[in-house]
């Protein structure tokens, strides 16, 4: 028992003494200077004092630019699903230069393509000559007005269009009609409906339907 109190005496003695030296080593410092934020430029203080007033209605002020966002993103989407070109207040409006009366598909190439449709009419493969007249047409319009076709517009979509031609957009819906008839209501071509897009895209490539 009397061993054990010297003992201690000891540890804190020894403490005691580690203590001492470290209250006089100039090389630690135990009082740290109390922090003092910088002061904001006199420019920034009516910017801070708006931000204050602010505060209360940040969170209102948050929310309505969220709604506001996504309204905007989805009318953009909106009308890209319906075709309709839109751009920003800065971007140029394309100018709409209407088709010239000497204009119209080449005709070396469509009397081409017209044998090429009818090769694969002949072997009765009727919905693919049909295809191959339509994507054609769309090649043509491209050609002669490529401001105006957009990747997500649809074959009606370009029927429509009040920018064609009256003649070539006849000609073209029909083209169109019978297409969309084969791919959605699963209506087979058939001779037909052959003949009708054929003499379509005769009027669309060959008459006057471009003046």
């Amino acid at each position: 028992m009397e061993g054990s109190d010297s003992m201690s005496d000891r540890t804190a003695g020894g403490l005691a003494n580690a203590h001492s030296r470290l209250l006089t080593d100039a090389s630690i410092q135990f009082d740290l200077p109390t922090y003092v934020p910088p002061k904001p430029p006199t420019w920034l203080k009516p910017l801070i004092e708006s931000l204050r007033w602010l505060a209360p209605y940040m969170i209102n002020i948050f929310w309505t630019a969220v709604i506001a966002g996504a309204a905007v993103i989805l009318t953009l989407v909106f009308l890209e699903l319906k075709g309709v070109a839109w751009r920003f207040p800065w971007q140029a409006k394309p100018e709409e230069v209407e088709p010239e009366e000497t204009w119209r598909p080449d005709a070396v190439a469509a009397r081409s393509l017209l044998s090429e449709a009818d090769v694969l009419a002949a072997r009765g493969d009727y919905d693919e000559a049909v295809h191959l007249l339509l994507r054609r047409s769309v090649e043509d319009i491209s050609e002669r007005m490529p401001y105006f076709l957009r990747p997500s517009l649809t074959a009606r979509d370009i029927a429509g269009a009040t920018l064609l031609p009256a003649v070539a957009r006849a000609a073209f819906a029909k083209m169109a009609r019978i297409v969309e008839a084969a791919l959605f209501a699963r209506r087979p071509v058939g001779v037909e409906g052959w003949r009708e897009a054929r003499e379509a895209y005769e009027r669309f490539a060959f008459r006057e339907a471009w003046a």
